[in-house]
């Protein structure tokens, strides 16, 4: 078993170790070498960005000699064609709304046409029930005629508010 103390030494020792033998290690390294990966990694960046750079100015100069050969004449019909496009489907989502709100109108009053064709065979059966549930509930026994209230008394007349007196003159 090795305790903190000694773990720790062989750490610092090793660290040691490494850096006493980092001058060997640099005296290794091929500066040459890293000097041309550079160099061919730089040259393959400018061929790069040249290359996208001469695509970008000839987009340019087509763009410019488009924008140059347009005529006004040439734009109205391009917005009247896209106009003309956008009325067709707008005027086709108006038809396909108009043909569901007609099937949803015809399918509501079919669908009423029935709900009232068994209502009054509905309301008979109810009424059947009824007469027959009146049948054979026996009638109440009569009763005496009610007697008719007490007059009421009248109530004694208002009098009238009093006048006020002028006022006297001093």
């Amino acid at each position: 078993m090795s305790t903190i103390t000694e773990t720790i030494n062989a750490q610092v020792k090793s660290i040691v170790d490494d850096v006493k033998a980092l001058p060997e290690t640099l005296k290794k390294v091929d500066i040459a070498d890293l000097q041309k990966q550079a160099q061919g990694y730089a040259q393959t960046a400018v061929v790069t960005a040249s290359s996208a750079y001469a695509d970008l100015a000839k987009k340019g100069e087509e763009l410019v000699a488009k924008a140059k050969g347009l005529k006004v004449d040439d734009i109205k019909k391009t917005v009247d064609s896209s106009v003309e496009d956008v009325t067709k489907t707008a005027k086709g989502f108006a038809d396909d709304a108009q043909k569901r709100a007609e099937q949803l109108v015809t399918d509501a009053k079919t669908q009423v046409t029935k709900v009232t064709s068994k209502a009054p065979t509905t309301a008979r059966k109810a009424a059947e029930k009824v007469d027959t549930t009146v049948k054979k509930t026996p009638e109440p026994a009569k009763k005496a005629p009610a007697k008719k209230a007490p007059a009421a008394k009248k109530a004694p007349a208002k009098k009238a508010p009093a006048k006020k007196a002028p006022a006297k003159k001093a």
